[in-house]
C-alpha cells in the first residue's frame, strides 16, 4: 500500500485546515466512542491537533504516521479523562457534597468577620485585660477559672471582663459591637 504524503503550503508547513477537514470527522466518532460525550469528545480532538501542531517538527508528515499519533493522542487523553471521571464519582460516592443553606452561609461569613475584627480589637487592649476578655468570652470560661489561671481575684476579672467590653464599645463601630454582644451572650 502506498501511503499518502500530506499536502503542505507554500511555505512548505503542513496545512492545519487540510488536516482538520481530512482527520476530524472519525477522530470525532473515535472520541465520542471511548467518552460518550459529545462535548468532551470535541474538546479532546481539538486539544489533539494542537498538541500534532505544537509537536509537528518531531512527526513524519506521512498519512500514517500522522493519523497514528493523533488516534494514540486521543486514546490516551480519553483513557485519563475516564480514570479521572472515576476518581470523581468514587469521591462523590464517599463523600456526598453538603448541602448548605444560603441564610447558613450569611451566618458563618458575619460571625467570621465579627471574630475578625474582635481579634484585632483585643490586640489593641491592656494584656491583663485581653487576656481576661479571651479567655471568658472566646475560651468560654468561667469567672473562678480565670482567677485561678491567671492568679487574680474573682473581683479583678470581673472589672477586667467590664473594662474590656468599656473599651472594646469605644473602639468597635457601634453596629459591629452590637453583633459582638449578640455573639458574646448567646
Amino acid at each position: 500500500m502506498i501511503s499518502r504524503r500530506i499536502h503542505r503550503d507554500q511555505s512548505g508547513l503542513l496545512s492545519i485546515e487540510e488536516l482538520f477537514k481530512r482527520y476530524y470527522p472519525r477522530l470525532f466518532e473515535f472520541a465520542y466512542h471511548l467518552l460518550e460525550n459529545e462535548e468532551e469528545a470535541e474538546d479532546l480532538v481539538q486539544d489533539a491537533f494542537v498538541i500534532f501542531w505544537e509537536q509537528r517538527a518531531h512527526i513524519a508528515m506521512n498519512d500514517q504516521v500522522v493519523k497514528s499519533y493523533l488516534y494514540t493522542t486521543i486514546k490516551h487523553d480519553a483513557l485519563n479523562r475516564i480514570r479521572h471521571g472515576k476518581v470523581i464519582k468514587n469521591y462523590q460516592k464517599n463523600y456526598p457534597p453538603v448541602l448548605v443553606d444560603e441564610k447558613q452561609v450569611i451566618d458563618e461569613l458575619i460571625h467570621s468577620e465579627v471574630l475578625g475584627e474582635l481579634m484585632e480589637a483585643l490586640e489593641k487592649l491592656p494584656k491583663g485585660c485581653s487576656m481576661v476578655c479571651r479567655l471568658g468570652y472566646l475560651e468560654g470560661l468561667k469567672n473562678p477559672q480565670i482567677a485561678e489561671l491567671m492568679g487574680l481575684s474573682i473581683h479583678t476579672v470581673k472589672s477586667q471582663k467590664q473594662r474590656a467590653l468599656t473599651l472594646l464599645k469605644q473602639r468597635l463601630k457601634p453596629e459591629l459591637f452590637s453583633v459582638l454582644i449578640a455573639i458574646l451572650f448567646r
